[in-house]
């Protein structure tokens, strides 16, 4: 079987073998590098002995003591013809290297590197002998990382070669090679994976990932609503397509009514009022003022209202504006349902038992008939209680002292009777509850020789009419 051919069944094997062990971090610090190659090689040649360029086959196993630099050994072999035209392959230079590589592009998928190493050549030649020395070699390649475990590797390098054979005195030979072969990483640390978003860094096509996103196979962060705040950190992931969100990824309710800005037709809803499903406040009783800040929420229809959407009572007699009849009332002032001063029910024209009653404070100028401005008020009280009382009849009768004709004051006390009438059906008393008459000096409660006695028999007097 041909030395390349071996090579590479070897290499498959080893490729298998690799593929199930546990994963290494290709080319990181602790991590080993074992493989087959196979490759070409171009010998010096001499005018005696010409060795044909052929194939050669080796393997390797390499240690990273950084993920910069690694050191491998290798042993490789190679069978050809030389000018002797025998037909038989009669040139074998078989090399054991001790190499170490500068390796660059840390963490990448494609990783070239730089070689300079010695190398222990047993070198046989039938006809002529053989010989093993010590050389050097030098070059350069790269790698192309395919998984975790595996890869594959090219080299180009110059081997010098030193010769010990009689034939060729101090000779020497400057050989390049070009190979090809696979590279099983095992061993090191966990893959390098800089943003820790569990994809390694060689090859994260998004290294830069936020701490917590979610990313598919490449390494990039997945953003399903397409908020533009990726999946993992995105604390509301099913965001409506369009909608503006905050940094947590949340859709904005700027106005903090429960309805998200990209669904609010009113985006200025006061805060604390109710709203309906577009995001409209709600007012039920209709005073203009929303409900959830609506502070007297049952307000009658069409009643005005103050910023707290309560009823206005204006005059403040607890009785709302559009209820109120009596707009205005003096504060204090007890009223009725309607917002008016409740009415007072004004005493008994007579007290309990008495028939006769003495206007007290009802004056008249001597000899004239005129009332007073302040025996109106006597009388408006009368009058209330007159009309409080519709069955009560009764007579106003005048009375004067002795001063005077007895004619004339009668007359007098008749006008002034009169008066007193007049005065009181003009405050709405009934004329069928008053009749007057007037007595003159008749009927004296006390002396007309007095001062004091002429006062009291000048009198307005009313009488119950049974």
């Amino acid at each position: 079987m041909k030395t390349w051919v071996r090579a590479v069944l070897i290499g498959a094997a080893l490729l298998l073998i690799a593929s199930s062990l546990a994963s290494a971090a290709p080319g990181d610090k602790g991590s080993w590098e074992l493989g087959p190659y196979v490759g070409w090689t171009f010998l010096d040649k001499y005018e005696t002995l010409k060795p044909r360029n052929d194939f050669l086959a080796g393997g390797r196993v390499g240690y990273f003591f950084t993920s910069m630099l690694s050191v491998e050994g290798s042993y490789q072999v190679l069978s050809t013809e030389t000018n002797n035209n025998t037909g038989q392959r009669d040139f074998d230079l078989n090399s054991a290297r001790l190499n170490a590589l500068w390796n660059f592009r840390e963490g990448r998928v494609f990783r070239p590197f730089v070689t300079l190493g010695a190398n222990y050549d047993s070198l046989d030649i039938n006809h002529l002998g053989g010989s093993n020395d010590i050389g050097g070699n030098a070059g350069g390649g790269a790698r192309w990382i395919l998984s975790d475990v595996a890869g594959v590797r090219l080299d180009g390098r110059y081997v010098y070669h030193n010769l010990d054979i009689p034939t060729f005195p101090n000779a020497h030979q400057d050989n390049f090679e070009i190979t090809a072969g696979f590279s099983i990483m095992l061993g090191g640390g966990p893959p390098k994976d800089s943003d820790g978003d569990g994809v390694r860094d060689s090859r994260d096509k998004c290294p830069d990932t936020p701490h917590g996103a979610i990313v598919d196979e490449r390494g990039c962060p997945k953003d399903t609503d397409g908020d533009g705040v990726f999946d993992g950190i995105d604390a509301c992931p099913d965001t409506p397509q369009g909608c503006p969100v905050d940094a947590r990824g949340c859709p904005l309710d700027t106005d903090a009514d429960g309805v998200i800005d990209c669904r609010d037709k009113c985006p200025d809803t006061p805060r604390g009022a109710k709203v309906d499903a577009n995001g409209c406040p709600t007012d039920a009783d209709g005073d203009g003022v929303p409900d959830g800040i609506d502070a007297c929420p049952d307000t009658p229809k069409g009643c005005p209202v103050d910023a707290r959407g309560c009823p206005l009572d204006s005059d403040g007699d607890g009785v709302i504006d559009c209820r109120d009849k009596c707009a205005g009332t003096p504060r204090g002032t007890k009223v009725d349902a309607d917002g008016c001063p409740e009415k007072v029910a004004p005493p008994p024209v007579f007290p309990e038992g008495k028939k006769e009653l003495v206007l007290q404070g009802v004056f008249f100028d001597t000899d004239k008939w005129d009332l007073k401005d302040p025996s109106k008020a006597v009388l408006d009280q009368v009058a209330e209680s007159l009309k409080a009382n519709p069955d009560t009849k009764v007579e106003v009768g005048g009375h004067t002292d002795s001063s005077g004709p007895d004619q004339h004051n009668m007359e007098l006390s008749e006008k002034r009777a009169h008066a007193v009438r007049d005065y009181l059906v003009s405050q709405g008393v009934p004329e069928s509850q008053l009749t007057w008459k007037g007595y003159g000096e008749t009927k004296p409660v006390a002396d007309n020789k007095t001062k004091e006695g002429r006062a009291q028999n000048r009198r307005t007097e009313l009488t119950k009419i049974e």
